[in-house]
């Protein structure tokens, strides 16, 4: 079709040709949108259909209405929205699921009125397919649950923490150094924890953050070895405190604090009568004397109470005159 257009100083000129799109060009994009595109008449009468659903066909709808060709369920959901647009003369949308090939899927349809209210000529309605959409608003559901979980258990865990340390500190210095230190063994245990998507942490790994990083020059005389195991995120995350604790005694009191003292660390899964268990062994040699404290201070306690509490295990803190030694028992259920 073309067209023109008078100039203002030399009169007509043609204007540049304009395309009018057919209808079987508008079918072939609304096939590409993936979209079901339908008119309706004032009475809900289907007029003509275009991509309608897998196992659908257009003469299944033509001439008939909704409830001739959908389940109850669906009818009572976009009967109402069309009759509400042919009412009101406004855009509806709603969410309906409906059997597709024999399986649910969701989709969103959008509902435009044709004409004005006392001439209405019926409906122009959009089906399209949400199902992928619907998934994605489900798992953001269910991450958001995980996440609002695991963040009230770190919140208990570090008001825990603070509430303990502060019970078993004489000065806010000495309060700040220890607290800031626990938070900050459980800060790169949640790093290890993201990077694995949380699913858990391997025991190496809690090793090189815990203890190699923390002890600075003297990592090099820290040797460890065992079997190549991870533990589960709640079970890191305390492992990590008890690795904390242990080191930041070896440094301050312990064999790290001489130049001659060694700590070795072993992990391993054994066999015991109440089943597999997963044991972590901690020993110190060749530093200072050591002879048991007269206080029990919230490392202590932490060691012997809280750790093993929260892996379902047991702990035995020795201290013997060549150093500190520490078990640490739980079972294989806490392994991923």
């Amino acid at each position: 079709m073309r067209q023109t257009a008078k100039g203002s100083k030399t009169g007509k000129r043609k204007r540049a040709a304009t395309t009018v799109a057919m209808p079987d060009d508008i079918a072939a994009a609304a096939n590409l949108s993936g979209a079901m595109l339908y008119h309706q008449d004032k009475n809900l009468k289907y007029v003509w259909v275009n991509n309608p659903p897998s196992g659908y066909l257009p003469a299944q709808f033509v001439g008939f209405g909704d409830e001739d060709v959908f389940s109850t369920e669906t009818v009572n959901i976009i009967v109402p929205a069309k009759r509400k647009a042919l009412e009101s003369g406004e855009t509806q949308t709603v969410e309906f699921q409906m059997a597709v090939d024999g399986k649910p899927r969701w989709f969103e349809l959008r509902i435009a009125p044709l004409g004005k209210a006392k001439s209405r000529k019926g409906l122009l309605c959009a089906a399209i397919d949400i199902g992928e959409r619907k998934q994605t608003e489900y798992h953001m559901r269910v991450l958001l649950l995980e996440l609002a979980h695991r963040s009230k258990n770190l919140l208990a865990v570090i008001q825990g923490i603070a509430n303990r340390t502060a019970q078993t500190s004489s000065t806010i210095d000495e309060f700040n150094q220890r607290f800031s230190g626990r938070l900050m063994s459980l800060s790169r245990a949640h790093d290890i924890l993201t990077d694995e998507n949380w699913r858990g942490a391997a025991m190496s790994q809690l090793i090189r953050t815990q203890v190699l990083l923390f002890a600075g020059k003297a990592a090099e005389r820290v040797h460890y070895k065992g079997d190549q195991v991870s533990l589960r995120p709640s079970a890191a995350q305390h492992v990590a405190l008890a690795l904390y604790e242990l080191t930041a005694n070896a440094l301050k009191f312990g064999a790290l604090s001489a130049e001659t003292g060694e700590v070795e660390i072993s992990w391993a899964l054994r066999k015991s009568s109440a089943g597999a268990m997963f044991q972590i062994l901690w020993n110190e040699k060749g530093g200072p004397k050591v002879t048991p404290p007269n206080t029990r201070h919230f490392g202590r306690v932490l060691l012997e109470e809280v750790v093993p509490l929260s892996v379902q295990g047991k702990a035995k803190l020795s201290f013997t005159p060549d150093g500190i030694s520490y078990s640490l028992t739980m079972p294989q259920s806490e392994l991923i």
